[in-house]
């Protein structure tokens, strides 16, 4: 199966490709944003996110070797648990955003688009005597993303038992001939399955979904649906520019129990500290205006209107909000509740920062 195959038949399900000329182009929407949206919040929704990086750590010493490089607790993973953690550089300041699970032969990350050459490059710069080997899988390994209130019951119908897995732990199929492995992680905060599988299957697996009920569903949706859940991505909402702390995701990510790494210090010190002086939020707009990335975010105060942030990303909704963006904003401004101007040269809209939706 290429990927002008399996867009032929994602195609074939309505699929509008906006930007074909990406590396790995997603499906902008399948006809109906709207449908796709209140079938993940209602039943169950599949995205096609095989653009996301798969990295394989392999060798005695991977599970001690990516401890020391990251946030969060490696070493204690037991085969098929899972954690998500940032790779920082020792400033603290983010270069991959991870999930990270382990087999009893291998590592296998989950990152996002576009960032496994910067992850491995790092990692490889500090492999010295230790027997550790990388291993970039994403041309053979596509992923699929099941959300919703139904998402466990449809892979059930399908024969996968996987409503006894908790938040980070994986199933590997048994007599999966696609090497499924189904990874649980909520991103949208409700059941959600993160399905790697070889790619040349990816298609099958997908027409088993459909049939089963679920909806397809675009990168319109995904992204209203991360922003509401203030899931922020690597490279989109957030760069080396930002500190760990600053991703809003320190609960997940960051174990301030297992000792020194690599940022280490500079995260304990702002942990004591007790705040960060910026910080990811979500922000719903009202009317129909979809801001783009690099608008400002202004917030009224005392000394008048000054500038609280800039947006990173923005999506169109169906939920409580019609519009919904996600903003690095300034301690100002990031309290839940705050409201706000989102303004450019011709264009403002007045919104609500979140942290999420109730």
């Amino acid at each position: 199966m290429s990927l002008r195959q399996f867009q032929v038949q994602q195609q074939s399900s309505g699929a509008v490709f906006e930007h074909p000329d990406e590396n790995y182009p997603l499906a902008s929407h399948f006809g109906s944003p709207e449908k796709e949206y209140q079938a993940a919040r209602e039943s169950a929704a599949v995205f096609d996110v095989s653009n996301r990086d798969q990295i394989e750590i392999s060798g005695a010493d991977r599970l001690k070797f990516l401890h020391n490089f990251c946030t969060n607790d490696i070493k204690g993973l037991q085969p098929d648990q899972g954690c998500e953690a940032f790779v920082t550089n020792v400033q603290s300041r983010i270069l991959g955003q991870i999930n990270v699970f382990s087999h009893e032969e291998a590592i296998w990350i989950d990152t996002a688009p576009g960032q496994s050459e910067n992850i491995t490059q790092h990692l490889d710069r500090y492999i010295i005597l230790e027997d550790v080997r990388l291993l970039v899988r994403t041309q053979e390994f596509g992923s699929l993303y099941l959300s919703g209130p139904r998402a466990t019951d449809i892979l059930k119908q399908l024969d996968i038992e996987v409503d006894s897995l908790e938040v980070f732990q994986q199933l590997r199929v048994p007599n999966s001939d696609a090497n499924l492995t189904v990874r649980r992680v909520d991103w949208f905060g409700q059941p959600g399955y993160l399905c790697c599988l070889q790619y040349v299957k990816i298609a099958d697996f997908w027409n088993k979904l459909l049939e089963a009920g679920v909806v397809p569903a675009g990168r319109e949706t995904f992204d209203a649906l991360r922003i509401e859940s203030l899931y922020p991505i690597y490279g989109v909402d957030l760069t080396d520019a930002n500190l760990a702390q600053e991703a809003s995701r320190t609960t997940q990510s960051i174990s301030f129990k297992k000792g020194c790494y690599l940022g280490q210090e500079p995260i304990a010190r702002i942990d004591a500290l007790g705040h960060v002086n910026k910080e990811i939020r979500s922000i719903g707009l009202e009317g129909s205006w979809v801001p783009p990335a690099g608008t400002k975010v202004m917030v009224a105060g005392e000394a008048g209107t000054e500038e609280a942030g800039t947006i990173t990303s923005s999506a169109r909704s169906f939920g409580k909000y019609p519009i919904v963006a996600m903003a690095v904003l300034r301690k100002n401004a990031y309290a839940p509740g705050t409201s706000v101007d989102v303004i450019a040269d011709d264009q403002q809209a007045t919104g609500t920062v979140f942290t999420e939706l109730d």
